[in-house]
């Protein structure tokens, strides 16, 4: 299968994106391109390290960077889908896999010319990724693309289970395959020995809005007197001064850590050193509500209970497999509720970390992603067999 992998981007930022191009190289029957968009993040170095034939589409550097009018935006959003399509078709692919909403566009408009299959991956839910007043223009202008487009292609793909049922029952579509953002099998720690000298509850990730880090720094005095437990926060953010704020005007401070970011690969084996993981999503819009955070993914392949909020795919993975707590409420009680359970219970706590672990074996990201590449060849075989077809007419 010649498959070309679409992002409006430069490749190598996004995890799924890295694990995708990952697998579908260790497939025998895979000839893997990679088409991106020399965005303000582009670095060369990065770009080295994606392991397969890449293309980077450029526009004219002066349609770059802000634009002050809707004209040069308008021009500057046109030029970069006639880039991309001409990128893609130069490819020749048997499969176009888009990633995203944002890449659609020049992706389907490939595909018509090309003649060739479309599948479209979504990572989130774009038409309800906004709240304010940039809600109403943002939303009306992804759903009408995707409501046009969804229809046409091969077949989609969601990160979540909650997700797949809302494209579902939104545009009267086939069911979404749920490919998750779990983990690789190698990245999947059994030995968590090495602890911190306490219990510690981590929370890590980017410091923004709904993700719980504010519940943590409210809650941390509730913990003074048991001073066996310790909470930390690991990333950055723009959320990092008002948290640390927090912290230090209750009591307690000295028992709330805050750790620096760290490289990707080094998320699961810091977090093992912890001893619970926090994935507070907070439905601020639909998309939140409907997705689930790749650190709770991690923190299982840590070996950690989770503590969750209650969401459905949180309750849908907890149902499954039991291996967190889903707190009542997102407030700081019900979180000091939910880390007391933990820390009192010893046989509770055992028996969660051993579910997340079977749950990271379960649900590893190479099962995951055969459910999209059994559906890929499905349709290769569908063209190849159309070829013959045709041929002894």
């Amino acid at each position: 299968m010649k498959i070309c992998l679409d992002v409006i981007d430069s490749i190598w930022y996004d995890p799924r994106v890295r694990k995708e191009i990952d697998t579908y190289l260790k497939q025998d029957d895979v000839e893997l391109t990679c088409v991106g968009y020399k965005d303000a993040r582009y670095d060369m170095e990065q770009i080295k390290r994606i392991p397969c034939k890449t293309v980077i589409a450029e526009i004219d550097a002066k349609l770059l960077g802000k634009q002050t009018t809707v004209r040069r935006k308008l021009k500057r959003d046109i030029e970069t889908i006639r880039v991309m399509e001409k990128s893609i078709i130069a490819q020749n692919p048997e499969i176009i896999h888009v990633c995203d909403l944002d890449c659609l566009i020049p992706a389907y408009a490939a595909q018509r010319k090309l003649k060739c299959k479309l599948v479209y991956d979504s990572f989130e839910i774009n038409v309800e990724n906004y709240t304010g007043s940039r809600r109403n223009v943002i939303s009306f202008i992804n759903e009408t693309i995707e409501k046009h487009i969804v229809h046409r292609v091969d077949f989609m793909v969601s990160v979540s289970n909650a997700a797949a049922n809302y494209f579902q029952q939104h545009y009267g579509i086939k069911r979404p395959i749920v490919v998750t953002n779990s983990v690789l099998r190698r990245e999947i720690i059994n030995d968590t020995g090495d602890k911190a000298p306490y219990f510690e509850v981590l929370n890590h990730g980017q410091f923004y809005d709904g993700r719980g880090y504010d519940i943590m720094a409210k809650a941390n005095r509730l913990f003074k007197e048991i001073p066996e437990v310790h909470l930390a926060v690991r990333g950055f953010g723009y959320l990092e001064n008002s948290l640390r704020e927090t912290v230090a005007s209750g009591a307690n401070a000295d028992h709330f850590h805050f750790y620096p970011k760290v490289k990707v690969e080094e998320l699961i084996p810091l977090a093992s050193k912890s001893s619970v993981g926090v994935a507070v999503t907070e439905p601020i819009c639909i998309n939140f509500k409907l997705s689930v955070s790749n650190k709770l993914f991690e923190y299982a392949a840590a070996g950690l209970p989770v503590i969750m909020s209650d969401i459905p795919e949180h309750r849908y993975l907890n149902d499954c497999f039991n291996f967190g707590i889903i707190m009542a409420e997102n407030t700081p009680k019900a979180f000091y509720d939910a880390v007391i359970a933990l820390y009192q219970d010893k046989m509770l706590y055992k028996q969660l970390s051993e579910n997340a672990l079977k749950m990271s074996e379960e649900m590893c990201w190479e099962k995951e992603f055969e459910k999209l590449l059994s559906a890929e060849r499905g349709l290769f075989k569908t063209n190849t067999n159309e070829v013959v077809a045709r041929k002894y007419e």
